[in-house]
């Protein structure tokens, strides 16, 4: 046992990755099954169980359990947020009166909420005779439209198109569509549209406005650059597709697999671009970020059934609808209300976003699937752990059950065999993903971009097989960064052949004293850390680092003596190779990394971003040749090029400025 072990603290870390909300009633729901059952019970008989197959199974069929257990879950039913056609019509009045002041802004938001909030064409018809969407998309068209996002524009015209528009709106239609063709470049279809409202139309003036349109030059608002994925280089590993052949796992009984270097990597290779194999959204994004690929919302399109939830597109819509959001749509607020954590989801997500078929050919065939092999500490878990795991994984069943998941009304609480399966598959779930998935996180930057103000903002939380075997270091070898849900892991810097590649799983050395570290990742990831930092006690910026005397590496190849400055500038004999070196040089060199630094770091400020990034490569590979940390400027560079790699992937410049 690691002498800065909390064990408090670690159960309540382990208890937060099931449920995050402190008002949901899930762990209220354990309480009441922790109590009927006694400590004797879950420790003696429940903490001996040896398989989720058993513990799964014990919820429904122990003595001590199933009556109090199937009481609770059969208690589950549809929560969620339904459409409202009255609030549709009161947030599209407030939109109008907001146009109509020249607002746009303001009036795309209580429009965008009327979208969300509007029933299906024809389900409401004592409200706007049924048109409720309809109506609403075609006021936010014509917000968007004085936006000038014509793309957006074009979209809600055609769907509100599809949701009969009134007539009386059609020749006005095509005329819109007209203009947004015109402006996207699509001249052919931007004369059909044009023909088409000409001849709906019934009175000549509206016709000459019509011609003007067609002649004038429309300007389309700058929008953000779509984000591009980097290609990895050196690619074609057999093993894993989505990573460098530069990298492979290697497995000790001490750190268990873990990632190392092949060869030599430079600082800011790109290692890594790899796409979820789940990912969930946390519930307070869902009213600004896309519920599919987590992009920011613009002009959010809804569920047909549920207010909950909010795409920014169509194609994200139908994918949603089509696989996991089917079986949720209508548990959701139940979901959230039980206060489970995005982790718990996430276990739920990897079930729904399959079906039924293949979710069980998938876990009867596990030893195929590589992440399945990834680590859950099933060996080092109490009986009080496994149960409340358990409880959640019956809570999860019985909302799939009731959704329609198995094909069956899912009026009887105690599962099927094929039930069972699938609620041994979320325990495993609920295990491994507590210590596997990463937070996928978004850059909050000011209106201009200025990325000395930015900050990181979590957004969700995703599960890749390929980056969750890279282990953990206080002083990381590489940095993340999200487009969408992809992940994009690239060097921090040089790494050396069979150096282990690891990254930082949030407490990071130049910040955190050791205690606090070491505290953080036994309670959180059950492991003493033993990197470099950990076993030297290195100072952190601020309380120690500033006064370290400067270190310069032997020049001799394959030489680990390092020599602690100041030093004379005559040549003298290394202790270790016992060659007659001269340091000259490198110290030379050690400074014009400073002088690097600092280039780099008026680049970044001047946001002349891939310049700065350029600098920060040679200067930290520079530094590692020649020098080591702990280093004040190096670390310092390597936060700077970590929010300049940032930028590349998912920012918003919603971050307001503090003046």
């Amino acid at each position: 046992m690691s002498e800065y072990s909390d064990n408090d603290y670690r159960n309540r870390c382990s208890e937060k990755t099931l449920q995050t909300n402190s008002v949901g009633f899930f762990m209220d729901f354990v309480e009441v099954v922790k109590q009927s059952v006694g400590q004797t019970w879950i420790q003696k008989k429940f903490g001996k169980l040896k398989s989720d197959s058993e513990r799964i199974r014990a919820v429904y069929t122990a003595d001590e359990t199933k009556e109090i257990g199937l009481n609770i879950l059969s208690n589950v039913q549809e929560v969620y947020r339904k459409k409202d056609a009255t609030v549709s019509q009161l947030k599209r009045l407030e939109a109008e009166t907001a146009f109509e002041q020249n607002d746009l802004n303001k009036s795309l938001i209580f429009y965008s909420q009327s979208v969300m909030r509007a029933p299906g064409t024809g389900q409401c018809s004592s409200f706007d005779s049924g048109l409720s969407l309809s109506l609403a998309l075609w006021g936010r068209c014509k917000v968007l439209m004085g936006l000038k996002q014509y793309s957006l524009a074009l979209n809600d015209v055609q769907l509100a198109l599809k949701e009969r528009l009134p007539n009386v709106f059609k020749a006005e239609a095509y005329w819109k569509m007209g203009v947004c063709y015109k402006a996207l470049r699509e001249d052919k279809k931007s004369k059909v549209a044009f023909d088409l409202a000409e001849k709906l139309m019934d009175k000549k003036e509206k016709i000459e406005e019509l011609e003007k349109s067609r002649k004038e030059n429309v300007e389309t608002a700058m929008t953000n650059m779509e984000k591009v994925l980097p290609n990895v280089e050196d690619k074609n590993n057999k093993e894993f597709p989505c990573a460098s052949k530069k990298l492979s796992v290697k497995s000790t009984d001490q750190l268990g697999r873990f990632i190392v270097a092949n060869e030599s990597i430079k600082t800011g290779e790109t290692l890594v671009v790899e796409p979820p194999y789940v990912a969930c959204l946390l519930p307070e994004m869902f009213g600004t970020h896309c519920h599919s690929c987590f992009t920011r919302l613009q002009a959010p399109v809804a569920c047909p059934d549920c207010s909950n939830v909010a795409f920014c597109n169509t194609i994200c819509r139908d994918e949603a609808l089509s696989t996991y959001h089917k079986y949720e749509c209508k548990y959701l607020d139940l979901l959230i209300g039980s206060g489970m954590s995005v982790l718990s989801h996430s276990a739920l997500r990897i079930i729904t976003q399959q079906n039924l078929q293949n979710c069980l050919e998938i876990y009867k065939n596990k030893q195929k699937e590589k992440f399945f092999s990834l680590c859950t500490n099933s060996n080092k878990r109490n009986g009080e752990d496994f149960l409340q795991r358990t409880l959640m994984a019956a809570f999860l069943l019985r909302c799939l059950q009731k959704c329609g998941y198995f094909n069956t009304p899912g009026n009887n609480v105690v599962p099927t065999e094929e039930e069972f399966l699938i609620g041994e598959y979320l325990l495993f779930n609920l295990q491994m993903l507590q210590f596997n998935a990463h937070e996928i996180f978004e850059q909050l930057t000011t209106q201009d971009y200025n990325l000395k103000m930015s900050k990181l903002s979590y957004i969700g939380v995703a599960l890749y097989p390929t980056v969750a075997l890279f282990n953990h270091d206080c002083y990381p070898a590489v940095t993340r960064y999200f487009v969408g849900k992809y992940i994009v892991i690239k060097s921090l810097r040089p790494l050396a052949p069979n150096e282990i590649v690891a990254e930082n799983y949030g407490p990071i050395c130049s910040r955190k004293e050791l205690k606090d570290r070491q505290r953080i990742l036994s309670s959180r990831y059950w492991f003493q850390c033993e990197c470099n930092a950990c076993t030297y006690n290195w100072p952190q910026i601020g309380r120690g680092m500033d006064d370290l005397s400067q270190q310069i590496r032997c020049p001799t190849e394959n030489c680990s003596n390092i020599f602690t400055l100041p030093v004379s500038s005559n040549p003298l004999n290394c202790p270790k190779c016992k060659n007659l070196v001269n340091l000259d040089e490198r110290i030379r060199l050690f400074k014009y990394c400073e002088e690097q630094y600092k280039i780099g770091f008026n680049l970044m400020q001047s946001q002349q971003i891939d310049k700065a990034v350029g600098v920060f490569y040679e200067a930290l590979d520079t530094f590692h040749n020649v020098s080591c940390p702990p280093h004040k400027e190096t670390h310092l560079a390597q936060e700077a090029l970590q929010i300049c790699l940032a930028s590349y992937g998912n920012v918003s410049n919603t971050l307001k400025e503090i003046k």
